[in-house]
């Protein structure tokens, strides 16, 4: 078998094959003998029906068969022997031509991996990370308080407000007809967490107890339940009991009940402490990802065709079922995919120089490293390492290689790069700085 190969662009390259007559014609007669020991044909008993029978039923589909068999172990071989980085499926270019006594000639058009002669890694990088402030510090206290609220009836009656917890009887109308299914009674609905829809927390802001409250609701052309499209639900809202939110003191007794805390200063310290140690790490998942974007920024590669596809099918399917677990109607638009596409491109050059990467700085994953961190992993889970050696056997092992490997060249990129401490700066502000700049 002879190959030669014919660049079509830095990425595409045409892969010309020639397989010599003996090969196809030895091909096509090991067909004919499995087919003259197995075929059953009427009138002759198995085994026994003549070569030339054979050859005239079943020609054109053994030398089909054998076509598309020599075909595929041909490219096999060609981009073995001439090393060719391989990213997607080759494709035919026209169908391979067979002549009697000459051989096969076909010609595939393939993807490789773009070359990367020199790989420029001298990053200049800044790490940015956000300072706890006090009213940091207040906000997250308040949270881990509002944890430990109580509900209780109200001392005196009062209009409703943010924070009550009402126990409401319904009905329902939709254009005017009664929908008796639709209906509620004893249904505890606290306002001010953002669970209701808007024109409810609206409506049944200030009421009284023992009042009954009539909420128009206008739903869209878009609303997923058909039956509501359109139109406009009236709620009838009857508030039986009210109750109110009452938060604990800001004491020692709240930092007792909220941990291991000797009093409300070790809370306040405390809390800082975590919420610093949080602005840190975050601060080098930024820088990890600064990395990446500048790596990408320095050296200009093309990018496959089919990985691109490859990447935006990804995107957009974990889109689809982020909106879905969101309880909405997945919708998408060509707008929505061009606008995802720059995103897509940038993910698929990043884990292309990341290879590149792991080649010439000769970086990868042993088994020991993977043994190391099935072992963490178990004893933060709880499970058994043993259990966890069977859970990640096959594609999820392989998953688990993947991420080690891009943790241990980021580090590496890291480590080569110039990194200096600024000032925190919000994350749209500095994009919109950057953007200045270059332009």
């Amino acid at each position: 078998m002879q190959s030669q190969i014919s660049p079509i662009d830095p990425v595409t390259v045409e892969l010309h094959v020639e397989v010599p007559w003996d090969r196809f014609h030895k091909g096509v007669e090991t067909e004919y003998g499995k087919l003259q020991k197995n075929a059953r044909i009427k009138g002759f008993r198995q085994g026994k029906a003549p070569r030339n029978v054979i050859v005239q039923l079943f020609s054109k589909s053994v030398r089909d068969e054998v076509t598309s068999s020599l075909v595929n172990e041909s490219v096999v071989e060609a981009v073995q022997k001439h090393e060719l980085p391989v990213v997607s499926t080759p494709v035919l270019k026209d169908a391979p031509k067979v002549v009697d006594g000459t051989g096969m000639t076909f010609t595939v058009k393939v993807e490789v991996r773009p070359k990367v002669e020199t790989l420029d890694t001298a990053l200049e990088l800044v790490r940015r990370v956000k300072p706890v402030t006090d009213a940091d510090v207040d906000a997250e206290i308040e949270r881990m308080r509002q944890t430990h609220a109580v509900v209780e009836p109200l001392e005196a009656p009062r209009p409703a407000q943010k924070g009550d917890v009402l126990t409401v009887d319904y009905t329902v109308s939709v254009d005017g007809v009664a929908k008796p299914d639709m209906a509620g009674s004893d249904r505890s609905i606290e306002l001010g967490n953002g669970q209701l829809l808007p024109e409810i927390e609206a409506g049944l802001t200030g009421a009284e107890l023992g009042q009954t409250r009539s909420i128009s609701v206008a739903r869209g052309a878009d609303e997923a339940n058909k039956e509501l499209a359109g139109k406009t639900v009236v709620f009838e809202m009857t508030v039986k009991e009210m109750k109110e939110r009452k938060l604990p003191a800001l004491d020692d007794e709240l930092a007792k009940d909220i941990g291991d805390y000797a009093s409300f200063a070790e809370l306040t310290q405390k809390t800082r402490e975590r919420l610093e140690e949080s602005a840190k790490a975050q601060g080098e998942r930024a820088l990890r990802d600064l990395a990446i974007e500048k790596l990408v920024e320095k050296n200009a590669i093309p990018v496959p065709p089919s990985l691109l596809d490859q990447q935006l099918r990804a995107m957009l399917q974990e889109f689809m079922q982020l909106m879905q677990m969101m309880g909405q109607k997945p919708q998408l638009n060509p707008m929505m995919v061009e606008e995802m596409k720059p995103r897509a491109e940038a993910k698929v050059r990043a884990a292309l120089l990341l290879g590149e990467l792991s080649r010439k700085a000769s970086i990868a994953i042993t088994a020991e490293e993977v043994e190391a961190k099935l072992k963490e992993m178990a004893e933060k889970s709880g499970k058994h390492i043993a259990k966890l050696r069977v859970e990640y056997t096959g594609e999820k092992r392989e998953q688990l290689e993947t991420q080690l490997l891009e943790d241990k060249l980021i580090k590496h990129l890291l480590s080569v790069s110039s990194i200096s401490d600024g000032p925190w700066e919000e994350p749209n502000k500095a994009k919109a700085e950057e953007a200045k700049e270059s332009a």
